[in-house]
């Protein structure tokens, strides 16, 4: 036994309590065990309790009664960043599958914070500062492994916490970019993308970054349905740590996936990296994150076309899985720089229960897009899209190279109010804004509509507000809007760190409702060869509840 578990419970119990009112960023180690900040639960104390409920009224009166409380942390996750799967590392010096080395970052930002003194460590190290300023508080170093964000909503502001990792690898098996939103631990997660067809790898890694061990179940959807894992589909994640398991060893030869990662015991996150080669040539690389539960309505933002032919294979596509017991059918619609975008098969797609389904999105003008899907039965989605160049002079393989960047979906409620996204403060990664207003009628013949307005804000690794800027956004279009621009001239060794988006309940005329507003960031970088040869997308992470009071209701128990 260790000196730290002969302290007494009571002990313990106070330094977590300690340790969960501050803001940290824990990093992990090489072999993925993730150094977990100890998050304390949101308590009401026993005084305060006491006093609200022996108050005026109680037991008097039927209506509920508001009980100050304090607020409970939020928790973000990191994936770890993009690596070589076990075995592939090898070759020799004309065909070395990693002959440049990857360069990984993670960059995070919070608003609404409580206290002044925000830090981040590495396991095994000394904490250090979060570079604070008068607008909030931002972090961004390399990465070699997963991280956690843990923060404390600071009184009645809403907590806005986001975190990314993000990998370039310019030449070699690992070619491309990857981006990957940090994300909430949950109980049920749903990962669509990628594939376990000859020539591609999809590597899952399950972090838990509790106190307790959880129980993970996989449940892997294909091309003919759920695949069968047996005693391969479940383990166990011990307190801290992370399992690694490669998809393509327990569900081979699908060509379409989608993973849903249950847990009990404890709340986990879940990434999904996806590789793919042909031949020598790589045909992209990507780390997903799970999007939404399933939903009748979902969005997608952050696609790009360039304009490939409607037959090209590597044309944008969406992809589906209805994963209930009922067969179905999906409306797809796609929201473009001029409007809804006719597309040709997608009024009526049938929905087969269990069975992943690709859309192609073929015939797209060269652009942004937004998908929105509407089915008759409960889907998750996610739409990818493609960047292709020509391989360099002196390559020893010709050929063309690829590279993806998939987009997750989100139910369309969801897409309402607040959000934000972690700005990848590597120098060459160029971020954009692709944003949009979903219209009521989505059949492209769009009446008269209100316009939304949408307020897009910029916080610097300074900690400082950058920018502020109102969008209006015109039903069915979608605008694309460089993050540079938006943040303008910037101090020295200042970057943009954080992107808020707020859209209000009412539309910019103020005559209804305001339209669901998708968005996220398309990330494009050089790979030393051609500029915007590589591709990622990142989703928006909701804002947090605020600190405040919770609402009890006396209850008559026997």
């Amino acid at each position: 036994m260790t000196r730290s578990d002969k302290r007494a419970p009571a002990e313990r119990r106070a330094e977590r309590t300690r340790a969960g009112r501050a803001l940290r960023v824990f990093g992990a180690t090489s072999t993925g065990v993730v150094a977990v900040g100890v998050v304390a639960a949101a308590t009401v104390l026993s005084g305060t309790w006491a006093a609200a409920l022996d108050g005026p009224g109680v037991g008097r009166t039927a209506g509920p009664l508001d009980v100050a409380a304090d607020p409970a942390p939020a928790q973000l996750v990191c994936a770890p960043p993009a690596r070589l799967p076990d075995g592939l590392a090898v070759g020799d010096s004309q065909f070395d599958a990693q002959p440049v080395a990857t360069e990984s970052s993670v960059t995070a930002g919070v608003l609404g914070a409580a206290g002044q003194d925000a830090t981040w460590a590495a396991l095994g190290s000394d904490p250090a500062a979060f570079t604070g300023g008068r607008d909030g508080a931002t972090w961004t170093a390399p990465a070699d492994a997963g991280a956690v964000v843990t923060a404390l909503p600071a009184g009645q502001e809403s907590l806005r916490a986001a975190g990314a990792g993000t990998s370039i690898t310019t030449a070699g098996d690992l070619r491309g970019l990857t981006a990957a939103a940090c994300t909430a631990p949950a109980t049920s997660q749903w990962i669509v993308g990628g594939g376990t067809e000859v020539g591609a790898t999809a590597v899952l890694t399950v972090q838990n970054p509790t106190e307790r061990t959880a129980t993970v179940a996989l449940d892997v959807y294909g091309t003919a349905g759920q695949v069968a894992l047996g005693s391969r589909g479940s383990f166990l994640v011990a307190p801290g740590q992370s399992v690694v398991t490669q998809l393509e060893a327990v569900a081979p030869d699908q060509r379409r996936i989608a993973v849903h990662v249950r847990s009990t015991g404890a709340r986990v996150t879940a990434s999904l990296q996806t590789q793919a080669l042909a031949g020598l040539l790589p045909r992209g690389v990507d780390v997903l994150t799970p999007g939404a539960e399933p939903a009748t309505s979902v969005g997608i933002a952050g696609l790009v076309s360039d304009g490939q032919a409607l037959d090209d294979p590597d044309a944008p596509v969406l992809r589906l899985l209805a994963p209930g017991a009922v067969p179905g059918t999906a409306r797809v619609s796609v929201l473009g720089p001029d409007g809804v975008v006719p597309l040709r098969g997608a009024d009526a797609v049938a929905l087969d229960p269990g069975v992943v389904t690709d859309v192609p999105l073929g015939g797209l003008p060269a652009g942004g897009y937004a998908v929105v899907v509407d089915a008759d039965v409960p889907v998750v989605a996610a739409a990818g899209y493609s960047r292709a160049s020509a391989t360099p002079d002196d390559a020893a393989v010709a050929g063309t190279l690829l590279d993806v960047a998939w987009s997750a979906a989100r139910s369309l409620d969801t897409w309402a109010g607040s959000g934000q996204v972690a700005v990848p403060a590597h120098q060459p990664i160029e971020s954009v804004l692709s944003i949009g207003a979903v219209p009521a009628t989505r059949d492209g013949n769009v009446p008269d509509e209100p316009v939304t307005s949408a307020v897009v804000r910029v916080l610097g690794t300074n900690g400082a507000r950058l920018a502020e800027r109102e969008v209006i956004l015109e039903p069915g279009r979608v605008e694309r809007l460089s993050v540079a621009d938006l943040a303008g001239e910037l101090p020295d060794g200042v970057v943009p760190a954080l992107l808020t988006v707020d859209t209000g309940a009412d539309d910019a005329d103020g005559t209804g409702s305001a339209a669901p507003v998708v968005w996220g960031l398309e990330l494009t970088a050089s790979d030393g060869h051609a500029p915007r040869a590589l591709v990622a997308s990142l989703s928006p992470t909701g804002a947090g509840d605020a600190g405040g009071t919770v609402r009890v209701r006396q209850v008559d128990a026997p």
